[in-house]
């Protein structure tokens, strides 16, 4: 078991430590208490085990730095809203092709890291999108963060 899991705990306990910004006792064990109860409810809620989930590297890498200009592109955009004083709110629903609930949730809350977006309902593959502004600009982020989670799974490995 250990085997099995131990490298995604200590994954999560690095990402854990790093996001708390101390490097202490507490925060290690905090971190390892959360990693567990992580894989834990996913596997129990999700159904997902992840010793049979695997990633493509490169394909990864690439959605992470998608991901950080995604954030950082509509981060410069939310100031500009903010800076002219006035917002419209608008909403959409964003028919998505992905299958697995995991990539779902995956796609939701990139939604939800970029300013200005929030994924606020899911039915099937349905998310319900609203957004601030700018709604062409977060439609076409949709798409984009779509496609580069739709990379990250390898067919064969998953059942």
């Amino acid at each position: 078991m250990i085997r099995r899991y131990g490298p995604v705990v200590v994954v999560f306990t690095v990402i854990w430590v790093v996001m708390n910004e101390v490097l202490s006792v507490v925060s290690v064990v905090s971190g390892v208490v959360v990693a567990v109860a992580a894989l834990w409810m996913t596997r129990r809620v999700l159904h997902v085990d992840y010793a049979t989930v695997f990633l493509r590297p490169l394909a990864t890498a690439r959605y992470v730095l998608l991901l950080l200009r995604e954030m950082t592109v509509a981060a410069y955009g939310m100031a500009v809203v903010i800076v002219r004083g006035h917002a419209q709110v608008t909403q959409f629903v964003h028919e998505s092709a992905l299958d697995d609930d995991l990539l779902l949730f995956l796609l939701a809350n990139s939604l939800i890291l970029t300013p200005g977006s929030v994924a606020v309902d899911r039915e099937g593959g349905r998310l319900t999108v609203i957004t601030v502004d700018d709604d062409a600009r977060a439609r076409a982020t949709c798409v984009r963060l779509e496609r580069a989670i739709a990379r990250l799974v390898k067919e064969d490995a998953c059942s």
